[in-house]
């Protein structure tokens, strides 16, 4: 069973609001219910160094807010929080413990594939400072059906379900409501399970 005790300084979770995506501030309340924390930065208090900060000492990080991938300079890829873009650039320099990081954001896992075979983008930030897995997503999210998708992902998991389980019920529950992948398909788990 996932307790939120046992990982070393509880969860975080982010969520950063705006006319087009209103239902952010919704998902932040909802998950930080669902993970039973108080440690939450929304708003204007989701600036980039307090997030930095506080994502450095937790177990788990949710980040609700809009994303951004670009192919040009993917290390220019980011989250945008109250005061400015966390750019892949500035993850790879966190130090985090997180055993799940969560980007509910636009196109979090895209990557670009250069010489070697290498990933760059967001994905290979978060695990290159640390993250143990990762939840991301391929596209363009909606902004309703993932208030419910997270959490029923987090209430699944709390109940003691694997994080592919937990990811695949929460999935499959809201393909029962909207049945076009656009809603329920976007998120991918990776790292460890």
């Amino acid at each position: 069973m996932v307790r939120v005790g046992r990982h070393a300084h509880g969860a975080l979770v982010v969520g950063v609001p705006d006319v087009h995506a209103p239902q952010i501030a919704y998902e932040a309340d909802r998950v930080a219910e669902a993970l039973a924390t108080d440690r939450v930065l929304t708003g204007s208090s989701a600036t980039a160094d307090r997030v930095a900060g506080a994502a450095r000492e937790a177990g788990i990080v949710h980040l609700a807010c809009h994303g951004r991938f670009s192919a040009d300079t993917p290390l220019s890829s980011g989250l945008k929080l109250a005061d400015r873009w966390l750019t892949a650039r500035d993850i790879y320099a966190l130090r985090l413990r997180a055993d799940l990081v969560t980007l509910s954001a636009c196109e979090t896992g895209r990557n670009l594939i250069v010489g070697g075979d290498e990933l760059v983008g967001l994905v290979r930030g978060f695990f290159a400072a640390g993250a143990s897995s990762l939840i991301v997503s391929l596209w363009t999210v909606n902004d309703e059906s993932t208030v419910d998708l997270m959490t029923d992902f987090y209430a699944v998991w709390k109940e003691g379900a694997t994080k592919p389980a937990a990811l695949r019920a929460a999935q499959r529950s809201y393909l029962e409501l909207r049945p076009h992948p656009a809603f329920w398909a976007p998120f991918i788990l990776g790292g460890k399970p």
